[in-house]
C-alpha cells in the first residue's frame, strides 16, 4: 500500500496529464521513496523507468533499451540504435503513438558520470520535442541532491527547460504515523522522532512490533539493515567521509555552534575550515542552518542540526556503542544506553517536530496558516517555536517532552520571553501554543478558556487531521 505524499501525486500528474512536452526534473535524498512516487503517479500512463547504475555509459544505455523492450516491448529498430540521441528520439516516436509516454531516467547524475555530454545530447533532444510539440513526459530524477540542482542552474545546457521541478521531502508526521496503526499517538511520536520520514526505514519497521523491538532489529544488531545506514548515505556521494561523520557526530551530541564543532573536529585548522564541509551535509539534506527570528540579518549566530533523525539518533546511540553492537548485545543497549536517555534526546526531537506541526497545519486551531515558523534564542531565553500566521498574527510556543501534565509555570514563562524578543513586538494579536506529551493541569485549561489565545496540543491532537 503507498502511504502518503498526496500532494506531490497530485503535482505529477497533473503534469502528466497536459498534452505537452513535460521535462521534469526530480531530486531528493536516498531511500526517500521517488521510485515509488514516480511508479505510483505515472501507473495510469504508459510508463517505464530505468534505474541507472555506476557502469559505462555503453552499459547503461544496454540496460535502458532492455527496459524499454520489457516496458513496451520488441521492435527491431531499438535493436540498431547505439547512441542516447537515437533511443530518445525512437521514444519520442512512440509517444506519437502512446500520447502522454512517461520515460523516467532515475539516478541521473550516474549517466552524466559516464558521459558528461549528455545534457547537452538531451537538450538538442528536447528542443526537437518541444518543437514538434509531442506528448512526452521526460522525468530526470536523482539522490545526488547538489548535481541535479546543479541541472537547473544557468550554466548547465538544460536551464529553462524543465516544465517541473521538485523535491521529494521527507513524509510529514501524519503520513509517517500511517506506518504504525497499532502506535499509540506518543509511540507514533517518538518512532518519527527515531526513523523520521523516510519511507525506506519505516517499511523495514514492522507495525506489530515495540519501539524497542524496531530499533533493536534494525539498528542494534550486527545484521541489523540500518546498523551502518549514515555512513552508507556519506559513501554514497563523497570520497573522504571521516570529516563528515566527525562533524555529524559532532553535532548529534549537542554543538550547535561552529567553534564547539570545531572543537570536536580535530583535524581542521580553525571553524572556519568546516564551512565548506557543512555546506556540503546541507546539500545532501543531513544538516540544516537555523539563524534565531529575531536576528539581525548580518548576525553570525548561527547554529547547527541534524536534518535526519536516524543520523541523530545513530550517533548518538548506535556509533559510541558499535562494538557492543557487533557482539550482539542489542537488548542491553537499549536498557543500559538509550532507554535512560530516550526523553533526553526527545526533548529537541520534540520542539523539531513541533515546527513541522506548525508549519504544515497552524491554521487547525489558529486563524490562518502559517507564514513563517522557526525558533528564537536571546542570551538568557529561548522560544521552542515562534512564527508569524499569514494574517498578521504572531504565534509563540513551548514544547515539553517530559512526564506529567504540565502548569501554568510554563505558560507564564513563554509569555515572558515573548514580551523579551524583538520578534513581533508592536504585534498585539498573539497566540500562545503549548506542546505537551502527556496533559495540562487544569489551571492552563481554565486560562485557554478564558483568554481564546492559548493552544493546547498533545500527541493525540498533533495526529488528528
Amino acid at each position: 500500500m503507498f502511504i502518503g505524499r498526496t500532494q506531490e501525486i497530485s503535482r505529477l500528474r497533473k503534469e502528466f496529464s497536459l498534452a505537452r512536452p513535460s521535462l521534469l526534473v526530480v531530486y531528493g535524498r536516498r531511500r526517500i521513496g521517488k521510485s515509488a512516487l514516480l511508479n505510483e503517479a505515472a501507473k495510469n500512463h504508459p510508463h517505464l523507468l530505468y534505474q541507472a547504475t555506476r557502469v559505462t555509459s555503453a552499459l547503461n544505455l544496454e540496460g535502458f533499451k532492455a527496459e524499454i523492450v520489457r516496458s513496451l516491448g520488441t521492435d527491431p529498430l531499438l535493436d540498431g540504435l547505439s547512441d542516447w540521441l537515437g533511443v530518445l528520439t525512437y521514444l519520442a516516436r512512440k509517444a506519437k503513438e502512446m500520447p502522454g509516454l512517461i520515460v523516467v531516467l532515475d539516478e541521473f547524475p550516474y549517466l552524466v558520470e559516464g558521459d558528461q555530454a549528455l545534457p547537452s545530447i538531451i537538450q538538442k533532444f528536447w528542443d526537437a520535442v518541444v518543437a514538434e510539440q509531442i506528448d512526452l513526459n521526460l522525468v530526470l530524477c536523482g539522490s545526488m541532491i547538489a548535481q541535479m540542482e546543479d541541472l537547473l542552474a544557468e550554466k548547465n545546457p538544460l536551464y529553462g527547460r524543465q516544465t517541473l521541478s521538485l523535491e521529494v521531502k521527507a513524509l510529514s508526521l501524519r503520513d509517517a504515523a500511517g506506518f504504525f496503526p497499532d502506535y499509540s499517538a506518543e509511540d507514533r511520536i517518538l518512532a518519527y522522532a527515531i526513523f523520521g520520514g523516510i519511507p525506506f526505514y519505516l517499511r523495514l519497521c514492522e507495525s506489530s512490533a515495540s519501539i524497542e523491538e524496531n530499533v533493536t532489529n534494525l539498528l542494534l544488531t550486527d545484521a541489523g539493515p540500518l546498523v551502518d545506514e549514515p555512513n552508507v548515505l556519506l559513501q554514497s556521494e563523497l570520497r573522504e567521509t571521516q570529516r563528515y561523520a566527525s562533524i555529524l557526530a559532532a553535532i548529534a551530541d549537542g554543538c550547535t555552534k561552529l567553534g564547539e564543532i570545531g572543537g570536536r573536529v580535530r583535524d581542521v585548522k580553525d571553524s572556519v575550515s568546516l564551512s565548506p564541509y557543512i555546506k556540503r551535509l546541507e546539500r545532501m539534506r543531513l544538516v540544516r542552518t537555523v539563524h534565531s527570528l529575531d536576528a539581525n540579518p548580518r548576525s553570525r549566530d548561527t547554529r547547527y542540526f541534524v536534518d535526519d533523525p536516524l543520523v541523530a539518533f545513530w550517533h548518538r546511540f548506535v556509533r559510541p556503542n558499535m562494538s557492543s553492537v557487533m557482539q550482539g548485545f542489542g537488548a542491553d543497549i537499549w536498557r543500559h544506553q538509550v532507554e535512560p536517555r530516550l526523553d533526553d534526546y526527545m526533548g529537541v526531537a520534540f520542539e523539531e517536530i513541533c515546527r513541522g506541526h506548525a508549519r504544515r497545519h497552524a491554521q487547525e486551531t489558529l486563524p490562518s496558516p502559517a507564514q513563517e515558523i522557526g525558533q528564537i534564542w536571546g542570551a538568557d531565553y529561548d522560544i521552542d517555536v515562534a512564527g508569524r500566521l499569514l494574517n498578521g498574527s504572531m504565534l509563540y510556543s513551548e514544547c515539553k517532552w517530559r512526564r506529567g501534565a504540565i502548569g501554568s509555570d510554563v505558560l507564564a514563562t513563554l509569555i515572558e520571553r515573548a514580551e523579551k524578543t524583538t520578534y513581533g513586538r508592536g504585534v498585539e494579536d498573539r497566540y500562545f501554543v503549548l506542546y505537551a506529551r502527556t496533559n495540562f493541569k487544569t489551571g492552563v485549561h481554565e486560562r485557554a478558556k478564558e483568554t481564546g489565545r492559548i493552544v493546547l496540543l498533545t500527541p493525540d491532537t498533533m495526529l488528528a487531521p
